[in-house]
């Protein structure tokens, strides 16, 4: 079984994957072959049921599937749970003590961080300051509490950045009422690479690893601002003032350009992001008059920007100029972030509608494909021929039935 998973784990391709927090962290997918219509009876090749309650993203490697969440009465413990993604068979489930325990409530968040998955390991954290690093086997490989090392967190609505990755290490965003910090810990041993306080900024927006002009920068939009910080030292590159409202949406990357979202209009805007030090007066290449953000991040696919607002509304830009294209109301407005993959803009609705649309200048939408959830749809994974969405306790691939169903 375990000579098995490593030749999985080592033969998983592109398509196979998504690692992250909207997969590479722009959300957009190499994936071939992705459903455009399904519903309950028809493209739903497994469902589960998720130990817990989470607000997270599954993640994908190869033949895994893995999804956080928490459970107790107080969050008082924290649990991964792997499933075989092309049959839903539940493998294995971890679980810790948590560090620091909140009453659960939908005032909080709940497992909202997404995990990171690579070749080797499967990286958590969780609102209660625990970072924690497994096997695919399900193997501990090592743990810590940040709350025991830097302080317990503050606010009256959790933490929800996830983590992203680099070659060497984990990087975790925290921005709270107290005293904050960008950090970086080794992949290997869970030890710090390097750490950088930030004044208190209460928001649940997730670092972005960005690579450009030869050097890899991580980047936080977070209430007031955008700020780029060296990946390898933390050192802070360049950095962007004056924003409100960007205490949600994470930024998306996509070659020089930088998408903040944010709640407040006029405050959604496309930042060039290749100065140097504080570059507020000259980065800023256009703001939306119309386009705000929810919960999702916005997207930039095929040189178009989308952005889903509270009421939820899509609204279409032009990427270079940020001119409105088109807008249409969805069935309800987003947690999870909108989705480009082969062509198509996928966008989830948190009631379980998705509306698929062809990308490009002109508004045409494909499908709407309704399935049936009681809770809400957090997030999203895109492989080959398959979407992995998640509610707070039950996971679905949506793909052709394969002859093994779980339930």
């Amino acid at each position: 079984m375990l000579n098995w998973l490593i030749i999985a784990v080592l033969t998983a391709t592109p398509g196979d994957q998504w690692p992250a927090f909207r997969g590479d962290g722009t959300s957009i997918s190499s994936a071939a072959q992705l459903p455009t219509t399904w519903s309950d009876d028809l493209n739903i090749a497994w469902t589960v049921e998720i130990p817990g309650y989470g607000q997270s993203s599954p993640v994908v490697w190869g033949d895994r599937v893995f999804v956080s969440s928490t459970q107790g009465a107080e969050k008082d413990q924290v649990l991964l749970s792997c499933f075989s993604s092309t049959s839903g068979e539940k493998l294995w489930t971890r679980e810790a003590a948590a560090s620091q325990k909140v009453k659960a409530s939908d005032y909080v968040s709940r497992g909202a961080p997404t995990p990171v998955v690579d070749a080797e390991r499967v990286y958590v954290f969780f609102e209660s300051g625990d970072l924690l690093a497994w096997s695919h086997a399900g193997e501990l490989l090592w743990q810590r509490s940040l709350v025991k090392d830097f302080g317990e967190f503050q606010g009256n609505h959790g933490i929800g950045a996830s983590i992203t990755t680099t070659q060497q290490g984990v990087v975790v965003l925290v921005n709270h009422s107290g005293p904050s910090y960008i950090l970086a810990v080794d992949k290997l041993t869970g030890k710090d690479l390097w750490k950088v306080d930030r004044d208190p900024k209460v928001s649940w927006t997730s670092p972005a690893l960005r690579t450009w002009n030869g050097r890899q920068e991580i980047i936080v939009s977070s209430n007031g601002g955008v700020d780029a910080y060296a990946a390898e030292t933390g050192e802070r590159l360049w950095w962007v003032s004056g924003i409100d409202g960007n205490t949600t949406a994470s930024p998306t990357c996509l070659n020089d350009l930088v998408l903040v979202g944010s709640s407040k209009t006029k405050q959604n805007l496309a930042v060039k992001g290749d100065g140097q030090g504080d570059v507020t007066a000259t980065a800023i290449q256009w703001r939306s008059e119309e386009a705000t953000s929810s919960f999702g991040s916005p997207l930039i696919y095929q040189g178009i920007a989308y952005f889903v607002n509270k009421a939820g509304i899509l609204f279409a830009l032009d990427a270079t100029t940020g001119e409105t294209l088109w807008n249409e109301r969805l069935p309800d407005t987003c947690w999870a972030s909108p989705i480009g993959a082969d062509g198509r803009v996928y966008v989830f609705t948190k009631g379980g509608t998705t509306v698929v649309y062809r990308a490009g200048k002109e508004q045409e939408r494909i499908a709407e494909n309704v399935l049936t959830t009681e809770d809400r749809l957090y997030g999203v994974a895109a492989v080959n021929q398959a979407f992995f969405v998640r509610s707070g306790s039950r996971l679905w691939r949506i793909s052709p039935r394969e002859e093994t169903t779980a339930q």
